[in-house]
């Protein structure tokens, strides 16, 4: 027997109509609107079919998987073909193009030593001449825990 779980078990998944959310319907709606009213105000034949294409696409381009939005993964698909082309053809248009959007084309190749270095080991905390008691009464004397560099000598 087994038993199936959720990744992400404190996102609650409200569904609105043929399984797709109700926040994604709304943002669909309010989107295609929005343009309808826009387009309407230069051209009044054009204003409904526009209006109803930006919706649907809309609904279209955020639905989830893997956890991304398809507008995102279409943004880094294109982003590696860019940079894929820069790398491969370093004086084409694209490597161009990638260039003038700061996107430089090193990211596309990986160095594995810069990618599974150890983690770079952060400066040790000196504790030495803290005093460290168990309640804030206690600090009026002078008998907590003392971080020395040595130990001490027996007087």
């Amino acid at each position: 027997m087994s038993a199936d779980f959720k990744s992400h078990v404190l996102l609650r998944d409200e569904k609105g109509f043929l399984g797709i959310p109700f926040k994604r319907l709304l943002l669909a709606a309010v989107g295609g609107g929005l343009v309808y009213t826009l387009v309407r105000l230069a051209s009044a034949e054009m204003a409904l079919p526009v209006g109803v294409v930006t919706g649907l696409a809309l609904l279209i381009l955020t639905g989830l998987r893997g956890g991304l939005p398809l507008w995102q993964r279409l943004v880094y698909r294109g982003r590696w073909l860019l940079l894929a082309a820069a790398a491969i053809h370093p004086t084409s248009p694209a490597a161009r193009l990638a260039a003038a959007i700061h996107l430089p084309a090193d990211l596309f190749t990986l160095d594995a030593a810069l990618t599974f270095a150890p983690a770079q080991t952060e400066a040790i905390l000196d504790l030495q001449e803290w005093t460290l008691f168990a309640s804030p009464v206690e600090a009026d004397h002078d008998d907590g825990l003392t971080f020395v560099a040595a130990p001490l000598e027996d007087v």
